[in-house]
């Protein structure tokens, strides 16, 4: 176990972070500092889901750019002196970021006793790992119960995420021949693609303030 802070890291969490940074760049993502802690929080929100309580064990609580944990900074700092991470700064007109690389290929299965776990993590990195640190942010702020329920500078509770029991699925047989159901599947089909061709889903753009965009890069750079 290694040292960081006061407190012990476990090999379980340690592992949890080379392979979330080994996972996404190695199907041809990025990811930074931000990205990598807003993973790990999503990732604590659909564990709590299933388990009642979270992976990490991070203290989150709501900072100006959503989900923050003091914890991780010591975390990442340690694996980055360790060899197991490295950075790379990029250098950009607008501003400079640095991007994590594993140094070793870690499989998603390591951190996890229970297979169910790893395909808890799959999925939230299959949905995300690919995106923008602005798109998830955008996911993070509306559409996770700890932050839409959370008071800016106060602990998040993962008490409000909903423990979702999708009911059992039983296919009723059919009188229809396969002649008469594939007529049925394509007219609906075409129907579903009217509907979807005469909507009109009208869309705002989010719209940050400076000091929200100052305060991403400044992160992303580690700078905070």
């Amino acid at each position: 176990m290694a040292k960081f802070g006061n407190r012990l890291m476990s090999n379980h969490l340690a592992e949890l972070v080379v392979a979330i940074v080994s996972y996404v760049t190695e199907r041809g993502g990025s990811i930074t500092k931000t990205k990598l802690l807003k993973l790990l929080y999503l990732f604590d929100v659909e564990f709590y889901r299933a388990h009642r309580k979270t992976f990490t064990g991070f203290q989150w609580k709501y900072f100006h750019l959503g989900p923050w944990t003091r914890e991780f900074d010591p975390l990442l700092d340690n694996l980055v002196a360790s060899g197991s991470l490295t950075e790379q700064l990029v250098e950009r007109p607008d501003f400079d970021a640095k991007f994590l690389r594993s140094t070793e290929r870690v499989n998603l299965r390591k951190p996890f006793d229970d297979f169910k776990d790893e395909a808890i993590l799959t999925s939230v990195l299959d949905i995300w790992g690919p995106s923008s640190t602005g798109e998830i942010l955008d996911y993070v702020y509306f559409r996770t119960e700890p932050m839409e329920y959370g008071i800016r500078n106060e602990a998040l509770d993962f008490s409000r995420v909903l423990q979702q029991v999708p009911e059992q699925y039983r296919r009723a047989s059919s009188a229809k021949t396969p002649g008469e159901i594939k007529a049925m599947r394509r007219e609906f089909g075409q129907g579903r693609a009217k509907r979807v061709a005469a909507a009109d889903f009208p869309f705002t753009e989010p719209r940050y303030d400076e000091e929200f965009r100052a305060a991403m890069e400044k992160l992303d750079a580690g700078n905070l």
